[in-house]
Parts: C-alpha cells; structure tokens; sequence
C-alpha cells in the first residue's frame, strides 16, 4: 500500500495516472483528492509542500442528497468553488465508502486537512 503526506495527513493512494501526472489519494471515508505534480490541467494552483502537489481537486462523499448544502456552504466559506456541473452530488467515482460525491475546486490544503482532523 503506498502513502503520501498531504497537508500533514497520511494518505493512502488509490491510483496513479498511466503517466504518473496525477495521484488520487485517500484521506478519510469522506474525502479523496485527485493531486497534479505538473499541474497540466491547469487547475487553479494550490501547492502542497509535503506532498509535492502543484494543485489539487477534493471530492466529498455525501450520504444523500440532503447533505449537499451543508458541504457546499463549508466549501465556499474555504475559498472553494465548483466548475459547471461539479456542485451537483453525482454517484461517487472517487470516494468508494459513499453513494454521492461532489467535486471541489479552489480548496488550501489547510483547510482539507482541518476539514479531515474535525471529521
């Protein structure tokens, strides 16, 4: 099992991308980032020095629906923000221990951590 350090939390990498530009990588039963070294995608920067992330997508498992607006709030109090379709809870790709994920843009690695530490 491979791990890396995020923001000071051990998480546990899930996949690596066929040329190794990406990782996803899980940091509790909710949360899951899809983390970029080269950052190709152009994503807003958002660097992690443990990690050597340049930038970084988290995905947040939802148990239903009614759970939306309560992480959608916490993400934009944290400077996060969602692109196109990426606020609306879909069946979750990354984070495998929910039914729902939404996809979040923007976030600081200090707020996932806190994010996670209060969890």
């Amino acid at each position: 099992m491979n791990i890396i350090k995020f923001a000071g939390i051990e998480g546990k990498v899930l996949q690596t991308s066929p040329h190794g530009n990406y990782l996803i990588v899980q940091l509790s039963d909710r949360i899951v980032i899809c983390g970029t070294f080269s950052n190709q995608f152009n994503w807003q920067e958002s660097p992690d020095i443990s990690s050597g992330f340049a930038s970084f997508i988290t995905y947040i498992g939802l148990k239903s629906n009614s759970e939306f607006q309560h992480f959608a709030d916490w993400a934009m109090l944290n400077n996060g923000y969602f692109e196109g379709d990426d606020g609306t809870p879909r069946t979750a790709k990354r984070v495998q221990r929910f039914p729902l994920e939404i996809k979040v843009r923007g976030l600081l690695p200090e707020c996932v951590a806190e994010f996670v530490h209060n969890e």
